[in-house]
């Protein structure tokens, strides 16, 4: 593989994409302009990590709300966000491990979420 624009090498870079979640997946996507592996990569770790982090989001904001409402929503509505973000964890160490061994693994839906990225910003 060649090398990143970031002057790491691809498989380092890619993996990196996905070391801060969403957060570093934006990064990398931003500053990435040549190397298309470390380019979806960072796409596919945008779109599936904002997307575990929106939902852990909303499954909290559901929990708080339902305090005035319905009260017994609680406590299934933080399990929710609780076993999210622990599937999250999982796909994470599973995604950065992936790209690290220099795997183009595509997560269902962000995989093809990340090729849409990276088509409309070429």
């Amino acid at each position: 593989m060649t090398g990143s624009s970031t002057g790491l090498s691809s498989r380092t870079a890619a993996a990196l994409a996905y070391g801060g979640w969403w957060l570093t997946g934006a990064l990398f996507w931003f500053v990435e302009r040549r190397d298309a592996y470390v380019r979806f990569h960072a796409a596919q770790s945008l779109a599936a990590f904002g997307l575990v982090a929106l939902l852990i989001a909303a499954f909290g904001v559901l929990a708080a709300m339902s305090l005035s409402f319905e009260p017994a929503a609680f406590v299934p509505l933080m399990w929710a966000a609780g076993l999210t973000w622990a599937a999250g964890v999982l796909l994470w160490l599973w995604a950065m491990w992936k790209a690290a061994s220099g795997d183009a693994w595509r997560i269902p839906l962000a995989g093809t979420l990340a090729e849409k990225l990276n088509r409309s910003r070429t």
